[in-house]
């Protein structure tokens, strides 16, 4: 087993492993001005609690008595912003918690009468915008907007007869475009809503195909709109890319599925998820400003890997189960990684069989609102496990 060092500010820049005595994830990272926030959850024997640090700092444990994690984190002023899903109250709740200058603090508790699951939480010009579903008796998709001082200004839950729940969002052109899935054709397609300042949704579509497509992540490359995901269209899951006049798939030979893409070097790069010989390893994808594959990469050792997150610099999050005997939280850069941990793997585009449909999304009306919710905080001791012992060597990916 490679020998085990306290975290300090010497490893930031090198990917590295954190682990403690249980289990535990890295979900989303976000960097900015030498700063790297990670959020996840951590096991605490029965159940999980919510995981928040930066890297070269300090991580803590925000918890309940119920589970609680978190699959998102933002920049705060200089400071990170945690959206953590709580199950306190017995349903699901949102909670945002600022840290990173010291000990968290808890700056809001939302929620309404259904089940309130946060999955990501996007800064835009005048303050922040959170996305995920709401529960009753069906999902619907759950869009909240806050001020720059995280006050409450505008609440959209909006649904069809059938459910969906949105994953991902972005500012674009004065307007929020938020992605998802839905199974309102009766299988699940992909779905884009263009939602206004006040939160009155000015267009919606689904596209997909016959087969089960996901659209996960929305982000812009070259000043265009730019989606992806994962399409079984051509039977097993493909990375799914949906642009303005484009749509490919890129197979790797089982599952693969895209759930981030960044901006590089005049191209993109995508991180997520595939399958190598049943094996399930981070995916590492370049691709051209035309959007053709460039190089192909899974990531990972001997056992289950998942890469969730990737932010600027080329930040990426997520776990592993090849290092220890149990979960831990898997961190590095893209272009810092080495043999040891990546493999060549061929990617073949196609062109995705995919349409465009109509959504005839409807608002719904929701009381949601600022709740009173106490949380317990304490520091968690993680230690750092370097992947790469034992080589020297860099390996330079699509230079």
């Amino acid at each position: 087993m490679a020998l085990l060092l306290l975290l300090t500010g010497a490893i930031v820049g090198r990917p590295f492993v954190l682990s403690s005595e249980g289990n535990e994830g890295a979900f989303s990272v976000k960097s900015t001005e030498g700063k790297v926030c990670v959020a996840g959850r951590i096991d605490r024997g029965k159940g999980y609690d919510a995981l928040v640090g930066v890297l070269g700092g300090r991580f803590f444990r925000i918890s309940s008595e119920e589970d609680d994690y978190s699959y998102t984190v933002e920049i705060y002023g200089d400071a990170c912003l945690a959206g953590i899903t709580t199950l306190a109250r017995g349903d699901m709740d949102m909670v945002l918690a600022e840290f990173g200058r010291g000990r968290p603090r808890i700056l809001r508790v939302l929620g309404g009468k259904g089940e309130d699951m946060l999955w990501f939480l996007r800064r835009v010009s005048d303050g922040y915008l959170l996305v995920g579903g709401v529960k009753e008796e069906d999902w619907d998709i759950l869009v909240v907007k806050l001020g720059e001082g995280l006050d409450l200004e505008w609440v959209l839950r909006a649904g069809t007869e059938g459910h969906e729940y949105a994953y991902g969002a972005v500012e674009h052109r004065e307007s929020y475009r938020v992605v998802g899935r839905s199974n309102f054709r009766g299988n699940w397609d992909g779905f884009l809503l263009e939602i206004t300042p006040s939160g009155r949704i000015e267009r919606s579509i689904l596209v997909g195909s016959d087969a089960k497509d996901y659209l996960r992540f929305v982000g812009l490359f070259k000043g265009r709109l730019m989606a992806v995901g994962r399409s079984e269209a051509r039977g097993d899951s493909d990375v799914w890319i949906f642009s303005e006049g484009a749509s490919f798939l890129f197979d790797g030979g089982e599952f693969d599925y895209g759930r981030v893409f960044l901006p590089w070097e005049g191209g993109v790069v995508l991180m997520g998820d595939t399958h190598s010989e049943g094996q399930s390893d981070g995916m590492l994808l370049f691709l051209s400003e035309e959007l053709d594959v460039v190089e192909g990469y899974s990531l990972g050792g001997e056992d289950v890997e998942s890469v969730r997150f990737l932010t600027e610099g080329g930040w990426f999050a997520g776990y592993t189960y090849s290092f220890t005997l149990d979960n831990d939280l898997l961190l590095g850069k893209v272009g810092n990684l080495c043999p040891a941990l990546v493999r060549r793997k061929t990617f073949r585009r196609y062109t995705a069989p995919v349409k465009i449909h109509g959504y005839p999304i409807r608002p719904r009306p929701y009381s949601f609102g600022e709740l009173d919710l106490s949380m317990r905080i304490e520091e968690v001791r993680l230690r750092s496990m370097d992947p790469c012992s034992g080589v020297n060597e860099s390996l330079d990916l699509a230079d």
